[in-house]
């Protein structure tokens, strides 16, 4: 099976079983889950087209396990925001390091984007902890769930990332 596919997969049912295993109140669950299945959807085409990128024998064994480790945290954070919100933070962080780390193999064209957008979505997250810590966790979870998908139809459809 490829890769992107089986990691696509593995984090769809690690979200599906986060979110209808989470002891939150469904309100609380719903946003997360929304944001979660966007990211999974999203990472399908990142692991296809990065996973093709020259040099084929770059080892991102160690950041692509802290990765996966971060999206099973982030299933088992769907309901609860504050946890969630950090989790999601944590993940978009070190997406950027990974890519930060293949600037010396890689085309920069390609991956300045991309570190541009995942710290687009770090301080989209960053945001949504701070207005969770100050006591609206529902209303940021939803703007975050929002302000994701909108970007993703842009990223995805209108200027793909992914081309």
């Amino acid at each position: 099976m490829r890769k992107e596919i089986a990691a696509t997969a593995i984090f769809a049912v690690a979200g599906l079983v986060g979110t209808l295993v989470s002891g939150h109140p469904w309100p609380a669950r719903i946003p997360n889950a929304l944001f979660y299945a966007v990211l999974v959807l999203n990472t399908y085409f990142s692991i296809r087209f990065f996973g093709g990128l020259p040099p084929a024998d770059r080892n991102e064994a160690v950041i692509d396990g802290v990765l996966a480790i971060l999206y099973f945290a982030l299933a088992l954070a769907i309901g609860w925001n504050l946890a969630f919100a950090l989790a999601s933070s944590l993940l978009f962080a070190a997406a950027m390091l990974k890519y930060v780390l293949l600037l010396r193999l890689i085309d920069r064209t390609i991956l300045v984007r991309k570190i541009a957008i995942d710290g687009a979505g770090f301080l989209l997250c960053a945001a949504t902890l701070a207005g969770c810590y100050f006591g609206y966790a529902l209303e940021s979870a939803w703007l975050q769930a929002l302000v994701f998908g909108l970007a993703n139809v842009y990223l995805l459809a209108i200027r793909p990332m992914y081309a």
